[in-house]
């Protein structure tokens, strides 16, 4: 299964939102904001470590228009109710519980510019809470939307720094930049090589490209929740590691585990409390196999590339603790799938999807096994798993 066509969605959406608002066609503009694969660097952003990302052809679309006053009036195809709040006096509540986002984004965006125009808009997530950071998206698509009606102009990093901004202050997320990063800096037939710490991309070229694999994208049926989850405690768990192999080392205390040199984790790693030395162990692995996988990447060694996939997942599960069982079980499906060079589950585990790379004559066949293995093995989600193949393409941007 192919992910829907983007220009027939935007047709649609256009149509929708003037049937809806009674906006006039030629006053409404649409806002693509994509999801994207991790696929080695797993759970390490927020430790300032390298990480690989690439967004893909599955969006959040947004059509909007300026509203006539300071209101922002939002609906979505994907839940139920509205949000409706003012931008002078943002509540606590937005009517709806999908609002947090819209309202986090807000919030931020005031925080350095005064915003006076209100924006009218309708949501469609191709995946909403698969795991593919279609909060970081959605975020985005708001920024765009209220930066657009305002004339503001932001910049890509200002952009990353007010989503992850809404994420950590208004939403209570203790997140990286992967995600945001990823959406904004994407480009299509490109896997983006991410400096967290120096906040720095690096654009490595796909040399194999459709012709070598295909995307597959696995859905669990579960939708994670971040915040809920173990998510933030395992961010404090990583820095207690960083903090305790510091102090063994005689340093200045080190919050996060890329201020912690290679050598001093080698030398006192063994002295670890057990639970900061499984996180600190994924760290310093997973840190290796990006380096390995941008030399697989770069010599078109995608065997490779999928083996350190499955190496990484293994680790998120040994090592970083984190998945629920029907995503474990979904990833053994996929990872034993005829042609499958490797693959990894995304949304931190805790719920989300698990992305795999494939042999192209083998795509179809694979997505076909996948969902028919899975729905066998968890039927009482049969109804929400779904089995894309996708593309890369490009990041945020207004259609």
């Amino acid at each position: 299964m192919e992910f829907p066509d983007i220009k027939q969605q935007k047709a649609r959406l256009i149509e929708n939102l003037c049937r809806e608002y009674g906006a006039a066609a030629e006053e409404v503009t649409v806002v693509a904001s994509p999801y994207r694969i991790c696929p080695l660097g797993a759970h390490i952003d927020h430790q300032g470590g390298p990480v690989l990302g690439m967004t893909i052809n599955a969006y959040t679309l947004m059509a909007f228009c300026a509203s006539s006053d300071s209101s922002v009036r939002l609906k979505s195809k994907n839940y139920t109710g509205n949000v409706f709040f003012d931008l002078n006096e943002i509540p606590e509540s937005t009517g709806s519980f999908w609002g947090i986002y819209p309202r986090a984004a807000a919030l931020a965006l005031k925080e350095t510019y005064e915003i006076k125009a209100g924006v009218v808009g309708l949501l469609d997530g191709m995946l909403p809470g698969c795991g593919l950071s279609s909060s970081a998206s959605v975020l985005l698509a708001y920024l765009y939307a209220l930066a657009q009606v305002n004339s503001l102009h932001l910049e890509a990093w200002e952009l990353v720094h007010l989503t992850k901004r809404a994420e950590q202050g208004y939403i209570g997320l203790n997140n990286g930049i992967l995600d945001q990063t990823s959406i904004v800096f994407g480009k299509k037939d490109h896997l983006l090589h991410i400096d967290t710490k120096g906040e720095a991309v690096s654009y490595l070229a796909d040399r194999l490209g459709d012709e070598h694999y295909r995307i597959v994208v696995a859905f669990s049926g579960h939708s994670r929740e971040l915040t809920t989850s173990g998510y933030n405690s395992r961010v404090d768990e990583c820095r207690m590691a960083a903090e305790q192999i510091s102090a063994m080392a005689g340093k200045k205390t080190a919050t996060i585990l890329s201020d912690v040199s290679v050598e001093d984790y080698r030398q006192f790693s063994a002295a670890l409390d057990p639970v900061p030395a499984r996180r600190s162990s994924h760290y310093f692995g997973e840190t290796q196999r990006v380096a390995d996988g941008v030399m697989a990447w770069k010599s078109g060694a995608i065997e490779t590339f999928g083996r350190l996939m499955n190496e990484s997942c293994r680790s998120s599960m040994e090592q970083y603790e984190c998945g629920i069982q029907p995503i474990h079980d979904l990833q053994q499906i996929v990872s034993s799938t005829e042609g499958m060079f490797g693959s990894r589950f995304m949304g931190g585990g805790f719920g989300g999807c698990v992305v795999g790379f494939v042999k192209p004559s083998l795509a179809g066949d694979a997505v076909q096994h996948i969902n028919t293995a899975y729905r066998q093995l968890h039927p009482e989600v049969a109804e929400q798993t779904r089995v894309y193949l996708a593309r890369s393409d490009s990041g945020v941007r207004l259609l």
